[in-house]
């Protein structure tokens, strides 16, 4: 049965204020209920209480760590995922194949690790995203545990999780993730919208080297029909050659941001839509 506590403020999670929360009674009792939200198609996301930090590493260490969002050790809360579908998981996959064959062409891949949803591990939170890359060569002044880029992706009911995660990721690293890229995709009409999102420099009196995170990008996709063409907004999507490599490119090797034109957001849109049509 579904509880709803005050555990943990779901405006807070960026989540639904109806989003279901259930005690963790064990990986069987955390899988039937995953499906069981599955099967009513509500949210994409369902809230588990009263996690201690030693359960969560026993139960949801691999093969399962594919199956959660979030964990909080200090509330004890755990955000689960509801399964991906192929929509969900074919948007962000189809960026991460179209900027590792742009760093193919440059040359530069074998100086870039691709970490897929490798865990952050924060005293207060750990977090799982769908795709991050760090360079082999970390400079000097950087610890190494955070990666220099993140794309995260969802439906676009829960743009405000999005949102929620973007802001943490840049405000946690102090500044060691320089961008995170956010893509929402909406079930009921055929459209993706992309955010990039970095810290921009905000200094005030009290605080002069005060960064804020703010969306720096956006890019729409759309298409009103079937035959329709895909109608763009806000190309190039650019990752900053800089921001992936914490290093100048030198562009006598041919190095450079990576810029994604009309014709890869239109191949992304296209296979992220194959999955809306076939249900999945």
């Amino acid at each position: 049965m579904a509880v709803n506590t005050d555990s943990i403020s779901r405006q807070a999670l960026g989540l639904s204020p109806t989003t279901s929360e259930y005690p963790y009674q064990g990986m069987q009792h955390f899988q039937d209920i995953i499906y069981k939200e599955a099967a009513e198609c509500k949210h994409e996301y369902v809230i588990f209480s009263n996690i201690n930090e030693q359960t969560f590493i026993r139960d949801f260490d691999e093969p399962n760590s594919h199956s959660y969002s979030d964990f909080f050790p200090q509330n004890r809360i755990l955000v689960a995922r509801i399964p991906a579908t192929e929509v969900h998981e074919e948007a962000h996959a189809e960026l991460h194949n179209t900027l590792i064959i742009k760093l193919l062409n440059m040359n530069v891949r074998s100086q870039l690790r691709s970490l897929i949803g490798a865990d952050v591990v924060t005293p207060t939170r750990t977090k799982k995203p769908d795709q991050s890359y760090k360079p082999v060569n970390m400079p000097a002044g950087y610890s190494g545990h955070w990666p220099s880029v993140v794309i995260e992706g969802a439906f676009s009911e829960s743009q405000s999780k999005l949102t929620n995660d973007a802001r943490w990721w840049l405000n946690a690293s102090g500044g060691e993730l320089k961008t995170i890229i956010t893509l929402a995709v909406q079930k009921k009409r055929k459209s993706i919208t992309i955010d990039k999102w970095e810290a921009i420099s905000r200094p005030t009196r009290g605080d002069p080297g005060k960064t804020v995170p703010e969306v720096v990008q956006k890019v729409t996709m759309t298409r009103e029909g079937d035959d329709a063409p895909v109608h763009i907004t806000g190309a190039p999507l650019v990752v900053g050659f800089e921001k992936l490599f914490l290093r100048p490119a030198e562009e006598q090797k041919g190095e450079g941001d990576v810029v994604m034109d009309h014709d890869d957001l239109t191949l992304i849109a296209d296979l992220t839509w194959m999955g809306l049509n076939t249900g999945n």
